[in-house]
């Protein structure tokens, strides 16, 4: 049976699915002797809701021109007839013989052909009515292929006049069809999708009208206006088909809501998928042409399958694969040198393309193989996508290190310590380090390079022992090895984030800088002509800092951004800044180009002068709007007050070689120094008032609006002291004006950091855990001591003590064999439970429910697997989930609504919203199942079970990101809401790692 994909599915299987399950469960009830109910009436609502359905079913196919609906639609219209009639005989039988097993027979079969009839209808006109938007996408995409021909603009003009409604209609389209989705990552593909449409359509008209003045007025830079244009047809094409793409699928995100590694194969491979046809094109086509959409879309399954070859799970399968990736990479050089000297249609051209494509073929199966073997391995068994997430693995390996972690525990020390070598190595700060400051660096380097070193011997002990029988002597040497595996985890993560946190504050800071730089080079304020010398030396930088910002933004999204969406929407923009950044160049060459025809130096510039420096105008405006969505996100990555810390000691940093710039008399260097210090504090602004926006507590709202106020009245005075500096460097005087007013910009900037306030985050390290839990009871124990707000403080200490005892008897309710391979639901029980475990169920409704519902889904793997159980016991234990989803759902929306961050808010109010989607197609597919259980092994039952799989593997994600989102919601707690619920962690986890 399918996944419910769309809402209006959901909304009508729902009711149908109740009403089946009630027929199940009476007839259920009957066979262990209760006296069955006629059914007759409760079947005769069914059979008008069903001639109901096959009247609109059979009106739908008269008024279609789809071949495929008016196919496909009539067997499934038939089956849910045939159904019907079942279900209407078996009352009948049941009339005559109340224990009837033909009746039974055919009261289930009737029940399964209504529901997965009914499923089949409406996935057949939907499928339909995408199809009829994927038309609309397909008439834009022909439009977009007839670029080539707009050469005049009487013709551009035809061009926009059959874009425009092609375009309004998709667009309508799309945006309809994304808010009926109900998986949320195909709605926010196809949202991603139509927003950069929207903002490519004017570019590319803005090219277009380029290139056709370009080449008719014979002026130099045609070229790179024609390379232009091509670049932006290309990216509206590449656009609207990934839309295509998300329009097609139905299948459930279960890969793309963990963040592991297998969703990052699975987003890879889709994006070395969307290449390879236009790749093969290219190398099929004798006419192709040299930096093209064929050959770039070779270089992108090229750099999908690089990224695909860090991924694997051996060295030989990676070692394969960039084997393929370099061969393939000569091969399409050597033909490209073919179609420049004009050989495209000769037979070296051919067999090189012959060869290139036989690879392509070779390469695109090794990659399928590698993503097919991933979807077999159970999400507690997969090891996570970014270094965060490898790190909380490791840390739940430590605190049981012979439970089902052991493997996947072991794997995360060694990708997190490979990861940890790679970031020390290319996130070392460029800018503006002192000879001191790389001293120190190099030290915290060596330190926890030391640390990595330290945590790949003690993980492989530690999983040496943990294989060896239990005893004293072993479970002693067991909790010591993982004391000092998780403190030098911690020491290593936290110089990680220092690196990442650093690289970001000094990267980020002048992002429009080099780009100011590159425009006044081309077009000089002063309206004298542009300087090509400078112009190349400036896009230099330029490119520099695109590909700086880029690989930071590749950093960010695989070391700290755990949301899987807002990682790949991350990943995609630092993909594109480079290229894009490329084009802005050639869009600044043209207008230098252009001016080599202009007249006298001051005159009006010429029509067709003016719309290179129009079209240079909308592409830097592109590449900003691009680069601040990144920073953005960046900044969602990075903890907001180790940010300002990062910024505060830049600012000492450049205070510095002020001074030294003052003792040298070097004017040049006040001004790069000071300019420096401007910047750095108009980011921190930035941050602050990011916060306080952030943020509902009126208190928290006004302390950072008075430190924002503060910061932001002596910027102003700093940068005119430093003006006064730099026309009169010798004046004693002005210098201790620079200095003071420097000195009141630092403290403001202090000030700010204060109000801000140190990250709060739940304690996860072992070490700490276990330190926590060989201290006695008291109050505040183990609690930060300058929470942000004072308020807060009080709160915590309110709270009722940390009890002694079991919390309550749901602790030992989950009594379950840890899951194998081959138990994926078992599985997902086992991961819901393991995170709920680490927190007390005193005072924390959503702790005790989230266990409840582990211990629920552990028996519906059983039964779901035949080990005992029956069709009432299934739909029993689906209902019961449901009920424990929607405790989860009000639990978490009563946090939500007392939060006062409004981001996490947010956060919750859409995961508590999924979990009750997620729960009611649960019972669906329950019901479904219930009516299968006499027929398991059967294609149907196979495809039933794969969606129940993915349904609770769904579920138990969602509800453990939203016990990490309630954690931190619960430290941002209205104070005067009178809503409590209380955040323990559970002492006697770590002490019985420690005793076991």
């Amino acid at each position: 049976m399918s996944s419910f994909h769309t809402k209006t599915i959901e909304r009508i299987l729902s009711p149908v699915a109740q009403q089946v399950s009630k027929l199940i469960l009476l007839f259920e009830d009957a066979g262990l002797g209760a006296e069955i109910p006629d059914l007759e009436v409760r079947v005769e609502v069914v059979k008008q809701a069903v001639d109901n359905l096959i009247k609109v079913g059979y009106d739908t196919i008269s008024a279609s021109d789809d071949e495929l609906l008016r196919h496909d639609m009539p067997p499934s219209l038939k089956r849910v007839e045939e159904a019907s009639h079942y279900l209407q005989d078996a009352v009948v039988l049941l009339q005559q013989d109340a224990g009837s097993t033909e009746a039974r027979r055919k009261l289930i079969e009737g029940s399964r052909g209504i529901l997965q009839g009914t499923s089949s209808v409406l996935l057949t006109f939907d499928m339909s009515e995408v199809r009829k938007i994927i038309q609309h996408c397909r008439a834009v995409l022909a439009v977009l292929a007839t670029t080539g021909e707009v050469s005049t603009l009487a013709r551009l003009a035809d061009f926009v006049k059959c874009l425009t409604p092609c375009m309004g209609h998709m667009i309508k389209e799309v945006d309809n069809r994304q808010e009926e989705l109900t998986i949320q990552s195909h709605a926010a593909l196809l949202r991603r999708g139509i927003e950069q449409v929207k903002r490519l359509t004017p570019i590319l008209i803005s090219a277009l009208k380029l290139y056709i003045n370009t080449y008719q007025n014979g002026l130099p830079g045609a070229p790179e206006c024609q390379a232009n244009r091509d670049f932006m047809a290309s990216e509206m094409s590449n656009e609207i088909n990934e839309i295509i793409r998300g329009l097609q699928l139905t299948g459930t995100d279960s890969f793309e809501l963990f963040d592991d590694d297998l969703a990052a194969i699975h987003v890879t491979k889709a994006t070395l998928d969307s290449g390879l046809q236009f790749a093969d094109e290219w190398l099929r086509d004798p006419n192709s042409t040299v930096g093209g959409v064929g050959e770039k879309s070779v270089n992108q399954v090229i750099s999908a399958a690089q990224r695909l070859a860090e991924l694997a799970g051996s060295e030989s399968e990676r070692q394969k694969i960039l084997q393929l990736c370099n061969e393939i990479h000569n091969l399409a050089n050597a033909l490209s040198d073919c179609i420049r000297r004009g050989e495209g249609d000769g037979p070296q051209a051919r067999r090189f393309g012959a060869a290139c494509s036989a690879k392509l073929t070779q390469l695109s199966k090794l990659c399928e193989d590698l993503t097919n073997r991933g979807d077999h391995h159970n999400p507690v068994f997969r090891l996570a996508r970014t270094l965060e997430g490898k790190l909380v693995q490791a840390q739940r390996w430590l605190i049981d290190p012979r439970g089902p972690q052991r493997q996947i525990g072991l794997e995360a020390c060694r990708s997190l310590v490979q990861g940890a070598r790679k970031l020390m190595e290319i996130g070392r700060p460029q800018f503006g380090s002192s000879v001191a400051n790389g001293d120190s660096d190099k030290l915290s380097t060596d330190a926890c390079i030391e640390s990595c070193e330290h945590i790949e011997r003690a993980a492989e002990r530690l999983f040496t022992i943990s294989g060896q029988p239990e005893t004293s002597e072993v479970r002693g040497a067991q909790h010591d090895l993982a004391l000092a595996l998780s403190r030098s985890l911690a020491h290593v993560w936290n110089a990680l984030q220092d690196r990442l946190v650093h690289r970001v504050a000094d990267t980020y800071t002048d992002l429009v800088g080099p780009l100011r730089q590159l425009t006044e080079a081309a077009c000089p304020a002063s309206g004298a002509p542009p300087d090509e010398a400078a112009f190349n030396e400036h896009m230099k930088d330029f490119l520099s800092q695109c590909s700086q910002l880029s690989n930071t933004a590749e950093l960010a999204a695989a070391t700290s951004l755990q949301d899987v969406w807002r990682a790949d929407a991350l990943r995609s923009l630092a993909s594109q800044l480079p290229e894009l950044g490329a084009q802005v160049v050639l869009a600044g060459r043209a207008v230098v180009l252009a001016s080599d025809v202009h007249g006298e130096p001051g005159a009006p510039r010429k029509p067709h002068e003016q719309a290179t420096v129009d079209h240079f105008a909308l592409m830097r405006k592109h590449w900003t709007d691009t680069a601040e969505r990144m920073r953005a996100l960046v900044d969602e990555a990075v903890d907001a007050n180790a940010f300002i810390s990062a910024q505060e000691a830049g600012m000492q940093r450049d205070s510095d070689r002020t001074e030294k710039s003052i003792q040298q008399k070097f004017t040049t260097g006040v001004v790069d120094a000071t300019t420096s210090i401007a910047r750095r504090a108009n980011r921190v602004l930035q941050i602050a008032s990011r916060e306080a926006d952030n943020s509902e507590d009126a208190v928290y709202v006004d302390r950072m609006n008075d430190a924002v106020k503060g910061l932001r009245s002596t910027i102003t005075p700093m940068v005119n002291e430093a003006k006064g500096l730099v026309t009169n460097i010798d004046d004693t005087r002005t210098r201790e004006h620079w200095r003071s007013s420097n000195r009141n910009l630092l403290s403001a900037v202090g000030a700010v950091r204060q109000a801000v306030g140190p990250s709060t985050a739940p304690t996860a390290y072992y070490h700490q855990r276990y330190e926590l839990a060989q201290q006695p009871a008291s109050r505040g124990t183990g609690l930060p001591k300058d929470l942000p707000v004072q308020e807060m403080q009080e709160l915590m200490i309110q709270d009722s003590p940390a009890p002694t005892t079991s919390d309550t008897d749901v602790e030992e309710e989950f009594d379950f064999p840890p899951p194998e391979e081959n138990q994926p639901i078992m599985a997902a029980a086992h991961a819901l439970h393991h995170e709920a475990r680490l927190w007390s169920s005193r005072d924390n409704e959503l702790v005790a429910a989230t266990k409840r519902m582990a211990a629920l889904m552990a028996q519906l793997s059983q039964v779901v697997r035949g080990e005992y159980g029956t069709k009432k016991d299934l739909i029993n234990i689906a209902m019961a989930i449901a009920e424990a989803s929607l405790d989860v759902n009000r639990c978490a929306k009563t946090l939500a609504k007392e939060c006062t961050d409004r981001r996490i808010r947010s956060n919750l109010m859409n995961l508590s919203d999924r979990i009750l989607t997620i729960g009611n197609q649960l019972k669906i597919l329950s019901t479904v199942k219930a009516t299968m259980l006499e027929t398991q092994g059967s294609s149907e039952d196979q495809e039933n079970t794969e969606s129940l799989v993915g349904n609770a593997q769904n579920l138990m994600q969602t509800v453990i990101e939203t016990l990490h989102v309630a954690g931190g919601a619960s430290i941002k707690m209205r104070v005067d809401s009178g809503y409590k619920m209380s955040w323990r962690p559970r002492p006697n986890v770590a002490k019985q790692a420690a005793v076991r």
